[in-house]
């Protein structure tokens, strides 16, 4: 799932208002596997990365936000954070525990 948070209120004309999600294994195949329309966000968008087909994760390597369109014909552009949710996999090589100590949970994200 990719998530981003947008704030109409704060941003006005750099808002985006109209987006394209791109997939792909380098920037020479990138496919668009999604594309919306925004009317003054305010808070998270998310957009799910499932294959429609198999309704499974895309698996791919680079991920392409295009901003097509911003409200009242801005030129910049303001995305206030983005963030890309990956499913768990348990590894093949080993079985590792999982990390609850509050030391282990407050470097689990990349800041």
């Amino acid at each position: 799932m990719l998530c981003i948070y947008a704030d109409y209120k704060s941003d006005e004309s750099y808002t985006p208002s109209k987006i394209s999600v791109r997939v792909g294994n380098n920037f020479h195949n990138l496919q668009e596997i999604r594309q919306l329309e925004m009317v003054e966000p305010s808070g998270w968008i998310h957009i799910s990365l499932l294959n429609q087909r198999t309704n499974e994760p895309i698996s791919t390597f680079m991920i392409q936000i295009a901003v097509l369109a911003n409200h009242q014909n801005g030129r910049d552009t303001h995305m206030r954070q983005i963030k890309v949710y990956t499913p768990v996999e348990e590894s093949s090589i080993g079985k590792f525990p999982r990390c609850t100590t509050v030391d282990f949970m407050m470097y689990r994200t990349i800041r």
